[in-house]
């Protein structure tokens, strides 16, 4: 099907085909700080409800509320507790370390509580709400200790760690749903502290902090969490509406010399595009448009962000109404994330020289040396093997290199210390496995009938 694009007054014509991403989110049960202060809104009309998130507002301004799917840090040496706290020191907690969002870990009475009625075995269902899900991943559950005094900073001694989950699959409506147990006897006001890491080289991981009243009595049904109106999804057009491009309030938050960063993620949680545009003084009005139109660049026909104009029979990005722009994918399974990095840039994503790694990103015109031979990449990718590539596929044999190797048609037994993508297959225990994501070190008899390996 061709469609018209309407990009910087000029009319292009793009081909819409019906093709077919997923990191990201909050706890939304019991509701994280930033998700209680984002709903509970007025701070852009000077009429926030809650005086809890008046003082965050009053240190950090907006910027932890519209960044709530984002208290995240980066840890390397993730499986390692004090790398971690060195990260996210004592009084940082509920930022994640994030000086950006300090307002988060202000010290009051007055942040809005969850009542958590836990049943006979002492357990409750955690919902947490992942605007871009990530897998594998995996999940840590702390208490607040009895003797906890909610007038300080929250510091990691204030803490006991009380459950954790594995990789856990997200459900139809885009939420973790965990069952977490609570020592026996603990009722009454507590903070409980969720920590949803990604095992990924980045060591990306996610911090919340909520705020919660323990009981026995009653009954509380998460139900389908989730706040926001989904938009609808235009007539006329191939594209399926994910969400808004741009958080409400979103745009007053970004200065001169902040980097702004567009991700997406296909439907397995693995990240397929890394858009990073450092706003200038010469594009601090625009800049909306300019990342827009760089990735609509990137994905013709398959991703666009803007609207479908039905009286002009074309898409557009919208700049007369940056709010109304949509993020619209080919099919509804990847997902998007938009993150606003302060001060200093983002250094680029690094590109290693020779070998190829499973781990990096590579882009149009990279090459690495792979099987004895040399590729090069015809557009961005990460973790597609050279080998499996194909004829067509993203890799291709540098001229004078010789013909393409055949797939070996033998599965090589599964090694612990080799790093598995989506498709590899293996041999283990006497039968072949094929693996659905990323993955290291997991053995594939031990894998469960919904894990990384399947037969």
């Amino acid at each position: 099907m061709k469609k018209t694009l309407w990009m910087g007054g000029v009319l292009l014509p793009v081909l819409l085909s019906p093709q077919s991403l997923q990191a990201h989110g909050w706890v939304d049960f019991p509701a994280a700080r930033q998700h209680i202060c984002n709903d509970d809104g007025g701070f852009w009309s000077n009429s926030i409800p809650n005086a809890a998130c008046q003082a965050a507002y009053d240190r950090s301004g907006a910027y932890p509320f519209v960044q709530q799917n984002e208290v995240a840090a980066n840890v390397v040496d993730y499986q390692n507790m004090a790398a971690v706290r060195a990260q996210i020191p004592d009084g940082t907690l509920c930022a994640a370390g994030s000086d950006a969002k300090d307002g988060l870990n202000v010290a009051s009475s007055h942040w809005q509580k969850t009542t958590v009625v836990l049943n006979e075995q002492n357990q409750f269902e955690l919902v947490f709400h992942a605007t871009a899900p990530h897998n594998p991943s995996f999940w840590q559950f702390y208490l607040s200790k009895p003797d906890y005094d909610p007038s300080g900073r929250l510091s990691w001694d204030d803490l006991e760690l009380i459950d954790t989950a594995g990789n856990v699959q997200v459900d139809g409506d885009k939420n973790y749903r965990i069952t977490v147990t609570v020592p026996a006897g603990r009722e009454g006001d507590a903070l409980l502290y969720t920590r949803w890491q990604r095992n990924d080289a980045a060591g990306e991981g996610f911090y919340n902090c909520s705020d919660i009243r323990l009981t026995h009595d009653g009954e509380v049904d998460p139900g389908n969490p989730g706040g926001g109106t989904d938009p609808e999804q235009p007539d006329g057009d191939t594209l399926t509406a994910l969400g808004y491009f741009l958080p409400q309030g979103f745009i007053d938050s970004v200065e001169v010399g902040d980097t702004v960063r567009f991700r997406t993620f296909n439907q397995y949680g693995e990240e397929t595009t890394d858009l990073r545009l450092l706003v200038e003084g010469n594009i601090i009005a625009t800049w909306p448009a300019v990342l827009a139109g760089q990735f609509n660049q990137m994905k013709p026909g398959k991703w666009f962000i803007g609207i479908w104009h039905e009286a002009m029979n074309h898409y557009m990005f919208d700049s007369q109404n940056l709010y109304a722009n949509q993020v619209l994918a080919s099919s509804a399974n990847p997902t998007y994330q938009l993150s606003l990095v302060k001060g200093e840039p983002l250094p680029p994503p690094v590109v290693p020289e020779g070998s190829w790694r499973a781990d990096a990103i590579y882009t149009e015109g990279d090459r690495v040396e792979y099987a004895g031979q040399t590729w090069q990449a015809h557009w961005w990718t990460r973790g597609d093997r050279p080998t499996d590539s194909g004829e067509w596929g993203v890799w291709r044999l540098v001229a004078g290199e010789g013909e393409q190797p055949p797939v070996p048609s033998e599965p090589q037994p599964w090694q612990a210390e080799q790093v598995y993508t989506e498709g590899d297959r293996v041999s283990h225990n006497g039968a072949i496995w094929t693996a659905h994501w990323w993955t290291q070190g997991e053995s594939p008899d031990e894998s469960g009938q919904w894990g990384v390996w399947r037969r």
